[in-house]
């Protein structure tokens, strides 16, 4: 390998960690500023979002891990299997929450719950909205720019849970001005599109344009499916 080489790849992995990192740090941040408005404001919409986010954090948990062991001597060579299998255990992680919010909309249209939407909430929302589709945005072009399907599918991830809080806004705003409550069903809609977007990272064929694996395709975007 030649120097070069190495130095791209060396820049490369510092990349994949940092956003790592910053992942594991913005998600914390939120997750913490959205317990303590939830519980001010006594907020279940908001306080679900805080486990969301917690919940986040193992992606860039995953990211840092899979990058560490990629560059590792030993493993090096099993770059491109490491970055798959990653990619798959993120995408089984959106699969999931998927699955668990329509679970949970379908138990709140049976028995429904009285909700809290407040003016902190509403400005709460929009905050994490804000820095989810920033977050979303920057790990999705730096994917992009150095090929990583890893950073991709975090990225996709990330934008699940900006769409996810969008609908809470939508929700909240449509309960204070007509007090009627429509967050559950607009869940579901949304759960079953993070649903399909975790299954073509694992199956690329069922995307429309039948792209290879995220490894040899990384300009495929699945961060703007809506």
């Amino acid at each position: 390998m030649s120097s070069k080489t190495e130095t791209e790849s060396k820049t490369r992995s510092q990349t994949i960690v940092k956003s790592g990192y910053l992942f594991i740090l913005i998600n914390f941040l939120l997750a913490v500023f959205n317990i303590i408005v939830g519980l001010l404001s006594n907020s279940l919409a908001i306080a679900s979002d805080a486990v969301h986010s917690l919940t986040d954090s193992i992606s860039g948990f995953l990211i840092i891990i899979s990058e560490k062991l990629a560059i590792h001597h030993k493993f090096s060579k099993y770059r491109a299997t490491i970055e798959r299998i990653t990619t798959i255990i993120i995408a089984l992680i959106i699969i999931l929450v998927g699955i668990e919010i329509i679970i949970l909309s379908i138990k709140n249209i049976i028995s429904p719950e009285e909700v809290d939407y407040s003016l902190p909430t509403i400005v709460v929302l929009i905050a994490s909205i804000a820095t989810k589709y920033l977050l979303a945005n920057y790990l999705k072009k730096t994917g992009k720019v150095i090929k990583s399907s890893v950073l991709i599918a975090s990225a996709a991830e990330t934008m699940n849970d900006t769409w996810i809080s969008i609908a809470v806004l939508f929700s909240a705003i449509i309960y204070l001005i007509w007090q009627i409550n429509i967050e559950s069903y607009i869940s579901i809609i949304i759960a079953l599109v993070i649903v399909r977007i975790g299954l073509e990272f694992i199956f690329p064929h069922l995307s429309k344009h039948h792209h290879h694996h995220l490894e040899s395709d990384p300009d495929h975007d699945h961060c703007g499916k809506k």
